[in-house]
């Protein structure tokens, strides 16, 4: 695998990250509300709890890469975990 083919690999796969992260942020409150019948404050509170531990999870995985895996294994582990989940 040539050096261009991974950062566009890299690229691609952070780019439907993203997509999916700001797709379902902008519609998990009215989800919560709506389907799961929580209250506004619960479901706002939860959202808010999603997005600090995804904003945060970057360290976890930099600690795990860096002390004991690597880091191209922390990827393929991660990714394969997110696609799962």
């Amino acid at each position: 695998m040539n050096m261009e083919y991974a950062c566009l690999l890299f690229i691609g796969y952070e780019v439907f990250e993203r997509m999916a992260f700001y797709g379902i942020q902008s519609n998990l409150v009215i989800y919560l509300t709506n389907k799961l019948h929580e209250g506004t404050v619960t479901a706002s509170n939860n959202v808010s709890n999603w997005v600090g531990a995804v904003w945060m999870m970057p360290l976890a995985g930099a600690y795990i890469a860096d002390a004991h895996l690597g880091r191209y294994k922390t990827f393929v582990i991660a990714s394969c975990i997110y696609i799962l989940v």
